[in-house]
């Protein structure tokens, strides 16, 4: 197989307006699966391969999906966890005993969604009746999505479970991967989803997980555009999560802080007007 040449990547990047700086780490993995596309496509180059995609819809389509990223694990960060856990919904479930709305916004193979299902499940056994749960994970890989539902992931991926969620939520899958139980996947709302052209697939969600994707991933005029839709779905006193590493944008107002957690930010508005 041949190599591809930082040039190259670079112009694939321009192509779908993507940002150098969020695949510095992870470039090699997906130059591979383009070389594997060119390849497939019978492309000598760089330039037949992007003069293909702009003929050849099909093409594009499969090129942008081979650009994503999905390396995860579940209860990624582990002090978000504790401070959702113990302090962020017994909040939001006291003030709303309607019920609570979760997006996991570019949710890639599913583990946040599935994290978020299990520390729901949880609190339940802890505090008795819950309010009703609508849990959204969308993506913009179909692959993906197909994936998350089929919930197979290596034991790797399952080393910050609880101990006591482990035998309840998986179950073994071949050698050395599980499978999430039925009751998993069945409770979540599954979407094929952009977040640079999609509006958001519901309204008035209390927490949107939007980690190490859009903020990472995406040039910053992408962001500006894209990110103003996303928070607007939250509800006034709802959380907007991002990634340990990823920044706020400065253009971005109206949310605070939380003192202990630098990922986590909530939304000003009737319900926390300090």
């Amino acid at each position: 197989m041949r190599s591809m040449r930082e040039s190259e990547f670079a112009a694939m990047l321009e192509r779908f307006a993507l940002s150098p700086e969020g695949y510095r780490k992870v470039r090699k993995g997906v130059q591979k699966r383009i070389v594997r596309h060119m390849q497939e496509l019978r492309c000598p180059s760089m330039k037949a391969y992007l003069e293909c995609l702009e003929t050849d819809g099909d093409a594009e389509r499969q090129a942008r999906r081979l650009m994503d990223v999905s390396i995860s694990r579940f209860f990624r960060d582990g002090p978000l966890w504790r401070i959702l856990e113990e302090e962020i919904l017994p909040s939001l479930i006291a003030d709303h005993p309607g019920g609570l709305r979760i997006w996991s916004a570019g949710c890639a193979l599913g583990q946040e969604a599935y994290s978020f299902r299990i520390l729901w499940a949880l609190l339940a056994e802890k505090t008795g009746a819950m309010p009703p749960l609508e849990l959204w994970a969308t993506d913009v890989n179909p692959a993906y999505l197909e994936r998350a539902i089929e919930g197979i992931y290596p034991a790797w991926a399952l080393t910050r479970v609880p101990a006591e969620a482990r035998p309840r939520f998986f179950r073994p899958s071949g050698r050395a991967s599980f499978r999430v139980a039925d009751e998993l996947p069945a409770s979540i709302r599954w979407r094929v989803h952009d977040l640079t052209i999609d509006a958001p697939p519901e309204r008035d969600f209390h927490i949107v997980f939007l980690r190490n994707n859009l903020l990472t991933y995406y040039r910053d005029e992408i962001v500006k555009a894209a990110l103003p839709a996303i928070v607007d779905s939250l509800v006034p006193g709802g959380y907007l999560v991002i990634g340990r590493k990823e920044k706020m944008p400065d253009s971005l107002k109206g949310f605070h802080p939380h003192r202990s957690v630098s990922c986590l930010y909530r939304k000003r508005g009737s319900e926390n007007s300090s």
